[in-house]
């Protein structure tokens, strides 16, 4: 083994409704069913999951981006993931996929970036490449985080009691 080679990161697959995202293993909390959530009015948060007694901001990637029909159904899933900005009350969001999770040991070098697809450019994913001949896209999750804490931020200030007369 060579003394500059860097170790594989183990990885997850997930499936969205358009495309498939990959993200490291240790970010995930729990895979839970997408079941019932509590509805919002902010795009890109697609509704509020209970889970371990915390309401956990649902994000869709597709409405995030501006795709078309995020899909919003009960049918898929909800990958609950551990955030990685030091933003307070944001310890988790979670994402809607389809289907299970794929695991992967990836060596940085075998992500090959792929532009086939020529998406339009997306601010919150940082990179579409290609793993095990997927086309997958690498999530920006501080840009996520930041405009979930954006909304949170917003919910908040309307939630202030009015003052009556």
């Amino acid at each position: 083994m060579n003394l500059g080679q860097q170790p594989p990161i183990k990885s997850l697959i997930v499936r969205l409704n358009k495309g498939s995202l990959i993200l490291p293993v240790n970010l995930m909390a729990e895979l839970v069913t997408g079941g019932e959530l509590l509805p919002s009015e902010h795009p890109g948060v697609e509704g509020w999951l209970h889970w371990r007694n915390r309401q956990i901001p649902v994000v869709s990637l597709e409405s995030l981006c501006m795709e078309e029909d995020a899909g919003e159904s009960d049918e898929g899933k909800c990958l609950i993931l551990h955030t990685v900005s030091a933003l307070p009350g944001l310890p988790f969001i979670a994402l809607r996929v389809q289907g299970g999770l794929n695991t992967l040991e990836i060596l940085p070098d075998t992500l090959r970036d792929d532009h086939s697809g020529n998406i339009q450019r997306c601010p919150y994913v940082a990179r579409q490449v290609r793993a095990s001949h997927l086309l997958c896209f690498i999530p920006d999750l501080p840009a996520i985080e930041a405009a979930v804490a954006e909304v949170l931020q917003l919910t908040a200030e309307q939630q202030e009691p009015e003052v009556s007369d």
